[in-house]
């Protein structure tokens, strides 16, 4: 190994030196700002993906409220539309008063889910597509098609005639499948598209069907349906009033059939004649005829007077005036008679006579 001397070390470090490059080092608060915008940018990203997962989380909840919701109303709604189905097709041992009680009770209830429906608090996109909107209309359709349905079938089980009524019954049926139409056709698919685009698909969208038989809004099915309704023999219309009582004013007593009565000669002289309607139909303007025929009169007074109507079962009062007091101490014979109406068979409970004295 050759010797190497002091001056070639210097030299070799020398070259060394100058093959070797100077370090650039930041300065110090240079490097701090770096640092402090990198952690920055880190926070934003952070806080933006938190964002975006909570807008998601919250956009997702309120989708499964609003169809969790949807999925209550659409139960019960489906509900009546089952029981109004079987109230047409197999209504069983029931009678006039049944059917229109159950009939009102649909009506009401189909009228509350409505105004629910308008209450409910849907997601903005949904409003805002005008998708909401189409529930809306589903449900108003739904209260239609049931209240426009009560007087239409009540009126066909009292007409002879069904044709007008029948055409009635089938437009209102047309509301409730129009209804199950709409949601199969245009709300539930779209709803679905939104929440496919969203990438909420595990969210699910609620089935509804008010009518599982859509033939029923027919009219040649309708008029099936009335004829089957108007052959239950509770259901067959029976026509029939009553006299109940007859009450003279103002001396307040009941006139009898038969009986002889003292009244008072008074220009306040009336009758207080009570009908009562025994049948299952309604009747309009009741007739009531009263005639009062004195010994010394050759022709009898004859006054009427008319009832607007009479519903089922109902009681009314009629106050009859214009009957003038007989001369006194003369036995003046009284007729009260109501009806008949339309239809009505039995007419042995529709009148009374009796005698009546006049005294001063």
């Amino acid at each position: 190994m050759a010797y190497r001397n002091e001056d070639d070390i210097n030299a070799d470090l020398t070259g060394l030196r100058r093959k070797r490059r100077p370090r650039k080092v930041l300065p110090k608060p240079l490097l701090r700002l770096l640092v402090v915008l990198a952690a920055v940018v880190v926070l934003v990203v952070v806080i933006v993906v938190a964002a975006r997962s909570a807008s998601r989380s919250g956009e997702a909840a309120a989708y499964q409220r609003y169809l969790t919701a949807v999925a209550d109303l659409m139960k019960q709604s489906d509900a009546l539309g089952q029981e109004l189905q079987t109230l047409l097709t197999d209504p069983g041992d029931t009678n006039r008063k049944d059917i229109q009680t159950r009939l009102d009770r649909l009506v009401a209830t189909s009228a509350n889910l409505a105004e629910e429906t308008q209450t409910l608090e849907a997601p903005n996109h949904l409003v805002k597509e005008g998708v909401h909107q189409f529930l809306i209309l589903i449900m108003t359709f739904r209260k239609n098609g049931l209240t426009d349905l009560k007087p239409s079938l009540m009126n066909a089980l009292e007409v002879q005639d069904v044709d007008v009524a029948s055409e009635q019954i089938a437009h209102a049926l047309t509301y409730l499948t129009n209804s199950d139409f709409l949601y199969d056709e245009v709300f539930a698919p779209r709803v679905k598209e939104i929440l496919k685009a969203k990438e909420l698909t595990s969210i699910t969208v609620p089935d509804s069907e008010f009518l599982k038989d859509h033939d029923l809004a027919y009219k040649s099915r309708v008029q099936e349906i009335v004829a089957n309704l108007k052959s239950i023999g509770n259901l067959q219309a029976v026509h029939g009033v009553a006299l109940r009582k007859v009450v003279a004013t103002p001396d307040d007593i009941e006139i009898k059939k038969g009986n002889t009565h003292n009244l008072t000669a008074t220009a306040d002289f009336a009758l207080q004649v009570t009908v009562e309607n025994q049948g299952n139909m309604a009747e309009k303007d009741v007739p009531i005829t009263i005639t009062l025929l004195s010994p010394s009169s050759v022709d009898p007074q004859k006054v009427q007077a008319t009832i607007p109507e009479l519903k089922p079962g109902e009681i009314v009062t009629a106050t009859v005036q214009g009957l003038d007091p007989t001369p006194y101490g003369e036995v003046a014979q009284l007729r009260v008679e109501v009806g008949p109406v339309p239809g009505e068979k039995v007419q042995d409970n529709n009148w009374l006579e009796a005698k009546l004295i006049f005294k001063l």
